[in-house]
């Protein structure tokens, strides 16, 4: 019987590496895997190191800097003990028994055979390059001019069972450790990209088979990791030049090489001058925010707690898009329930048997579905005009998010709206006999989706430094958006909460300063803060010159004010436990 080693390199991979670690330890054929740490930030590989005390079957190398991924695959396969490899990239995620699948599969064929899987991206579509034509000089011309197309064959039908293409993804590439060996692993000449094609044309000239394996199902989010978008290219460039070079050197003249060499430089300049700053050098923000909302459906409902406490139920959650409201969208299906998420514009591409997503703009109209619950996550302000209409449909028990700022004691307009709202709520309710608890959370976070302590790690990352306003020693409770699913989950049918209102902060309190400390720290850079003259005013003019919402003076104001809130009623009257900040699966 053959053993797996799964090979992984990483490097600031972000959430999906910890789902795609998951889905490995899932499959018993997996037995190990080596993580190639390429560089992530310190915080990462603390918690990496973690995982070496838990799991026997993980082994990770880890201290060497970014040697690129080639070089990181043959050093996994140096420490690899299983006589058959997987390459697998971190941001992928197995389906249940896929090495067992794979693994039985691959046995059918010859030692001296490459396989590769069905790479779908997470709307269940075939991903480019899973099944590709050996890339030449011809068809990369053609392609990149809009001649020709073929080069990916994801437009033609998948075969239903294994069959032989002529190349694959380094994403996912499985073959025998002998066979590996026999040919000297991946070429450590490509840094980035470029090296799965050079490996299937060695594979094609040592007479060797390269098979696709539509049985095994693969989800490959992309674009995970924090790498600017500028340096891939880049790499991709330098690693087609090194590949034509080295296969092509025979059937071309130096002449034709360098202007193809040429050609090839060129296309990067004007991929740099077409694109914005954004999207040339930094991976904009939205992009990454998507694959975080898909990454974190995945792994809750896949590997969250499961169970049947609400099987038979229907959960409507309004503002299914949003943080708190995905990890209850999540929560909720792991436990048996049938969910209905309502989103405005951000259309999420996660489908399960019982959920179901509903287009509607919550400011205008409420869409008048049934269910058993209702959730409500969008803006509190919105809720009172439709919450008659709710409490008549049938839906008599509601949990709504309100906020700890309806306190603060600096931006005095949305202080006052949320009062208001509150008050509205409670008297309609009790009009109606309806059951509704309002729980306010403090600086929500921990799923890459919150506007404050994900926006200042994306910032420190991105520049080392921060601006602050004065000593900024304003008291927080940041709280993990996970534990307020788990506390909307848990008090669903608790009679206790009817009609009350709870403060739900995490387990620490901190100042404002020592979380962007902290943030540097987990980041690996030297605490680089800035007092800037003015800084309220310098906030003001930019929110208006750009028309940034989420901009404006009080952001430096509140540094210095205190936002605690006492939780006590929460913890005595449903048992609310938070964890402490940054701790248990947050990501940033």
């Amino acid at each position: 019987m053959s053993s797996v080693s799964v090979i992984m390199v990483s490097y600031h991979t972000g959430p999906a590496l910890w789902l795609g670690i998951q889905a490995v330890f899932a499959d018993p054929e997996c037995r190990e895997l080596i993580l190639v740490d390429n560089g992530n930030v310190p915080g990462v590989v603390v918690r990496l190191q973690a995982l070496v005390e838990k799991e026997q079957r993980f082994k990770l190398i880890t201290g060497h800097g970014n040697v690129g991924f080639a070089k990181g695959c043959n050093m996994g396969a140096r420490a690899a003990a299983g006589d058959t490899l997987l390459l697998l990239n971190p941001d992928s995620m197995l389906p249940e028994g896929g090495l067992t699948r794979a693994t039985e599969i691959l046995r059918r064929y010859p030692e001296n055979t490459l396989a590769g899987c069905y790479l779908i991206n997470p709307d269940g579509s075939e991903q480019r390059g899973c099944r590709r034509a050996i890339l030449t000089p011809e068809n990369a011309v053609m392609e990149s001019l809009g001649l020709k197309r073929g080069l990916n064959f994801d437009g033609t039908p998948m075969p239903k069972a294994a069959h032989e293409v002529p190349a694959i993804s380094g994403a996912f590439m499985m073959l025998s450790r002998s066979f590996y060996t026999r040919l000297g692993g991946l070429d450590e000449g490509y840094f980035l990209h470029m090296e799965d094609m050079d490996f299937c044309m060695r594979v094609q000239k040592a007479k060797g088979k390269i098979i696709c394996m539509p049985e095994v199902k693969v989800i490959h989010f992309r674009s995970t990791s924090e790498i600017a978008s500028a340096i891939v290219e880049r790499h991709k460039t330098r690693g087609f030049i090194r590949y034509i070079n080295t296969h092509f050197s025979g059937q071309y003249s130096r002449a034709a090489l360098a202007v193809l060499s040429a050609g090839i430089w060129l296309r990067y300049l004007l991929k740099l001058i077409i694109g914005t700053v954004d999207r040339a050098f930094v991976q904009p923000l939205d992009a990454k925010r998507e694959v975080a909302r898909l990454v974190l459906l995945h792994r809750l409902v896949r590997f969250g707690e499961q169970n049947d406490s609400l099987r038979g139920k229907t959960i409507l959650v309004a503002g299914g898009s949003g943080q708190v409201g995905l990890c209850v969208v999540g929560k909720a299906l792991a436990r048996g329930a049938r969910v209905i998420a309502t989103y405005n514009t951000t259309r999420i591409a996660f489908s399960h048997p019982n959920l179901e997503w509903v287009q509607c703009d919550l400011s205008k109209s409420w869409p008048g579905l049934k269910a058993d619950a209702l959730i409500y996550t969008s803006p509190l302000e919105l809720l009172p005009p439709r919450l008659e209409g709710i409490l008549d449909s049938g839906i008599t028990r509601v949990i709504a998010f309100g906020s700890t700022s309806m306190f603060a004691k600096i931006d005095t307009r949305n202080t006052a709206e949320l009062k208001s709202a509150e008050a509205q709520i409670a008297k309609i309710a009790s009009e109606k006999n309806g059951h509704v608890t309002i729980l306010r959370p403090t600086m929500a976070y921990g799923v890459g989706l919150d506007n404050n302590i994900t926006r200042l790690a994306d910032t420190v990352r991105r520049f080392g430094a921060l601006a602050v306003y004065g000593k900024a020693n304003g008291r927080r409770h940041p709280v993990q958006a996970e534990d307020l699913a788990d506390a909307v989950l848990g008090i669903i049918g608790n009679p206790a909460t009817y009609g009350k209102a709870y403060n739900l902060g995490g387990r620490q309190i901190m100042t404002y300063m020592t979380i962007l400390i902290l943030l540097f720290q987990y980041m690996g850079k030297p605490p680089r803060i800035f007092r800037p003259p003015c800084f309220p005013l310098l906030l003001h003019a930019l929110g208006k010159l750009y028309q940034l919402r989420h901009v404006h003076a009080d952001i430096a104001r509140s540094m210095n004010e205190d936002m605690v809130f006492p939780i006590e009623d929460a913890i005595n009257d449903f048992g609310y436990r938070p964890k402490g900040f940054l701790e248990g699966d947050a990501v940033l």
